[in-house]
Order: structure tokens, then sequence, then C-alpha cells
């Protein structure tokens, strides 16, 4: 690929030098690391390209941060990131075409995934996470159960191509999208790969959230969960629209290894029914959350 002249350029709030190399290109060069990181994404008008650099920032600013339209060549990377912004439910042709074309690749090396909507400027929601997530970049890289966020977007109709900015010729601009939000996120991706990489040896902070087993399940599954301190522990399964199934445990316990079993059944006593649900470890005034998939 030829490469135009670079131009270095500082970046308020970056400890690190990108350079542009393309109209659409923002390669991020990262801190020494043993391992390679890379971030890529896709985006109409620059949300998902700031998204990236934060998360990349979250990560502790060892990746490299790619436009999809580079085409870039992932190969030698350990781990990475991958998301886009949201239009119609998906993210961009470009994305899903670059995901296909190396799966193979990208399925051993995905760590986390990400999208920015405009969700009619409304907070994000599981809803958001079963669709733009679950049902669509996870499925597109044969992946499941791996860190994701969707985020609040921004619409700049001075950087949209001007058949988009007619389209939305009503719509106002604005900018929803948080630094903080997004550098939590890569913070978070990364803490997941070290935990992986030491979870025979490793003692959760306060408390661990581990994935339940069976999973998918009928009609039953085990949830495990680890807990360092004494404290109150509140354990509970909820919906797609975040609405409270089952309580399992509100109750102080000692530290140690925990495991509680739930058996599809809601506080009512019924059969809850096949689909996707969340469940959640709330102590020390910190929440995990992971889910899981009752089949027929």
């Amino acid at each position: 690929m030829q490469r135009r002249d670079f131009f270095k350029m500082g970046i308020s709030c970056i400890g690190a030098v990108a350079l542009a190399k393309k109209s659409q290109a923002l390669e991020y060069y990262p801190m020494p690391s043993e391992k390679k990181w890379a971030v890529i994404y896709s985006t109409w008008c620059g949300s998902s390209r700031d998204a990236a650099v934060w998360i990349s920032e979250g990560l502790g600013g060892i990746a490299d941060v790619y436009d999809v339209r580079e085409n870039p060549d992932l190969s030698g990377f350990d781990n990475i990131i991958i998301g886009g912004s949201i239009r119609s439910s998906a993210t961009s042709q470009d994305l899903q075409n670059y995901i296909s074309s190396n799966k193979a690749l990208l399925k051993l090396k995905v760590r986390g995934l990400f999208a920015v909507c405009g969700n009619m400027g409304n907070p994000v929601g599981p809803q958001q996470t079963v669709t733009f997530i679950d049902n669509h970049l996870a499925k597109l890289c044969d992946v499941s159960d791996k860190p994701s966020k969707v985020f609040l977007g921004r619409i700049t109709k001075s950087l949209m191509d001007p058949q988009t900015a007619a389209a939305m010729a009503g719509a106002q601009d604005y900018d929803n999208l948080k630094r903080s939000e997004c550098m939590a996120f890569g913070n978070q991706v990364l803490q997941t790969v070290a935990s992986a990489v030491n979870a025979e040896t490793a003692l959760p902070q306060d408390m661990d959230l581990a994935q339940n087993y069976p999973n998918p399940f009928n009609p039953s599954s085990t949830i495990a969960y680890s807990l360092n301190r004494p404290g109150n522990v509140l354990l509970q399964i909820y919906d797609t629209n975040g609405r409270t199934v089952r309580t399992l445990l509100n109750a102080g316990q000692s530290s140690g290894r925990y495991h509680i079993n739930w058996d599809g059944r809601d506080d009512l006593g019924n059969s809850v029914s096949s689909g996707a649900y969340y469940y959640a470890i709330q102590f020390n005034n910190q929440t995990l959350t992971r889910k899981m998939l009752k089949v027929k």
C-alpha cells in the first residue's frame, strides 16, 4: 500500500503520537508492550474513531488504532478490539466485509467488542447490547462472552457526506460520547485478559463472577462467584429489558468461593421462556454482570 508523507501532531489528553496517513486513517503509535494490541473501527462521522483512540488510552496507550478502510494486516497482533458506528442496527459494510475476510484470525484474537449509536439520545440498555453486540458484531466475529460496550455517539453534520446530511437535515448536532466511558472499557478489556492469564492463581480484587455452566442451559444452570472479604451479596437475574426476573441471594457472606443454582424460574415460581438473560452480583459497591442463554 502506497503511503503519503506523514505529519506528526500532538493530541491533547493523549500520551502518545498519532500519525494521519490518509483522510480516513488514523494510526495510533502505542507505548511499549510485550503483547501487541490493536483497536479497529469503522466510522461515518468520527465518533468511533475517537472511541477507539480513547479505548486505547484505557489500555494504557499500548494499542495501535486502525480505520477498517486501511484494510490493516493484524496477523502480528495478539489482542484485538473491534467496533464501529451503528446505522440501521448494523456497522458499516466495510467492517462487515473485513471481518468476513479475516474471521479465522479474528476469532482467535478478539478480546472486546464495542458499538457507537445515537439511540435517539436515550440511555443505552441491555437491548442495545443484545442487538448491536450479541446479534451483530459477536456473530460476525463468531465469538461469545467477550467484554462489550455500547456507547452513545454524536451527530456532526459538517462531517457527513452530502447524501447522509440531506437525509438528516432536520437533526441537530449533539455529542454524547464520553471519553471516561471509553477509557473504562479499555481498562476492563485489559483486566479481563490479565485475569484470564492468571485465572488459576489470582484472587479477585473484591469479587469475581464466573460464567454460568452449562451455558446455554435448560432447565437449570450454576453460577459461581468468589469474595475476598465478608459483606452483603445481592445476586439477581434480569431480562434484556432490565427487569428483575429472580433474586437468588440477598444476604451477608464471608470471604470464599460459592456456587448457586438457578432453576430457570422467576420470583413467582414460573418457568421463564427461552432467550437471553443477564445475571448480576452486587458487592462492596461494585457490580459484575454476565449473560446467559436459556434454550428450549
